[in-house]
């Protein structure tokens, strides 16, 4: 039988160390976590059978910790221990109050530590349901440079899965300064991602579904701060915890993410199961996306992850295909031609053109690209990213 997993979480080494050996020694496998930041990326990814952590730690403390599991659909009967050096009543409370199943003061013996272990672990059992919850799938429309059409795309790309599927799909804003999603779908501004960062610090599921907008289409879309200075306020945490709770609720969350490479464009790659990058037959975009796919390969995203879309393909001037492939040593996975003067009418009236047009070359070809989408998507398959030598 394969031993319980359990997750540490303390940001004072000596003192993890000795749980670590602890555990260990009483056959359980450990993995460890120094914030509760760190901690909630652990879980997410790969879902421990306990989790152990001390009230104190940077960041978010424990008790925040143990909240943010117990609202989560995923982890919500986890089974968690809480251990504190206070050891009166209206700190276990507290502990309890949060969401703890038990709660040991510190200093404490080896014995009692792995005896609530086993207790908990008796006691709670992780509820399978029948139908399992099934997270999301994050789609992430990136240009490693301005002015290549990524919204266009984006916007395009959010509105041919709703229409092809019918399921429910998201886009959001992540063009924190200067997002343009509201005008491409011409959606008063009314609510954003700022009403959910200003509510507090816990950010929960019925939150961010009263700021969601709904587009005619069945499109929900969650929008940048209306104003550019508030853009500071959105923080890498606020991005990971929102694109979590969206992927619970949503089949497909398109994320227009930011062209820079700070902590809140980092939490989106990490939260996103595919990245298209929207490229231009330009010699900036050719630049700048070659560095980005050195720097994605840096952070460890599968090259298999990412499908480079060519914009503007059929412009007739700039560099040739074989060129850029030759420069990115990557094929190009989607080629989507200009809209030319059709697409930026439909921007300026806020109709996307998917909904005017549906024959129009720049639509079919956009259906075309959320169709493989979602065969890759739902099927677990990853995109062909051959290497070119030539």
């Amino acid at each position: 039988m394969k031993p319980h997993t359990l997750l540490i979480v303390d940001d004072d080494d000596t003192v993890a160390e000795m749980l670590e050996l602890v555990l260990r020694g009483a056959g359980y496998e450990v993995r460890r976590a120094a914030s509760g930041e760190e901690a909630l990326q652990q879980i997410y990814k790969n879902l421990p059978d306990a989790l152990i952590c001390d009230v104190l730690l940077p960041g978010i403390d424990g008790y925040t910790l143990c909240k943010r599991v117990r609202q989560h659909p995923l982890t919500k009967t986890l089974p968690i221990l809480m251990l504190t050096a206070q050891g009166d009543i209206s700190a276990k409370i507290a502990g309890f109050e949060a969401g703890a199943n038990d709660y040991l003061a510190k200093p404490f013996e080896p014995q009692e530590l792995v005896y609530r272990v086993k207790n908990i672990l008796a006691r709670t059992t992780i509820e399978t349901p029948t139908t399992p919850v099934q997270r999301g799938k994050v789609i992430t429309v990136f240009g490693a440079k301005g002015g290549v059409g990524k919204t266009t795309i984006a916007v395009s790309v959010a509105l041919a899965l709703r229409l092809r599927s019918r399921r429910r799909v998201v886009i959001v804003d992540a063009d924190l300064t200067f997002g343009d999603v509201a005008v491409h779908l011409n959606i008063a501004p009314t609510r954003s991602i700022i009403d959910i960062v200003r509510s507090g610090d816990e950010i929960e599921q019925e939150m961010v579904k009263q700021v969601l907008l709904s587009h005619p289409s069945g499109l929900q879309a969650l929008l940048a701060p209306p104003r550019p200075e508030e853009a500071e306020l959105v923080s890498a945490e606020h991005m990971t915890r929102i694109l979590d709770l969206l992927a619970v609720n949503a089949d497909y969350v398109v994320v227009d993410c930011q062209t820079s490479y700070d902590d809140r464009t980092l939490s989106v790659f990490d939260r996103t199961d595919h990245v298209l990058l929207v490229i231009t037959p330009e010699i900036g975009p050719l630049k700048n996306t070659s560095l980005f796919l050195s720097l994605a390969n840096q952070l460890g995203i599968d090259p298999r992850a990412i499908s480079i879309v060519l914009n503007r393909s059929n412009s007739g001037v700039g560099i040739g295909v074989n060129e850029i492939e030759r420069v990115l040593r990557r094929k190009i996975n989607y080629h989507v031609m200009s809209g030319g003067q059709p697409v930026v009418t439909a921007v300026n009236r806020g109709t996307p053109l998917i909904l005017e047009q549906p024959k129009h070359p720049f639509v079919q070809q956009i259906l075309y690209l959320a169709d493989q989408m979602m065969k890759q998507l739902d099927t677990n398959q990853n995109v062909q990213t051959d290497t070119v030598t030539r």
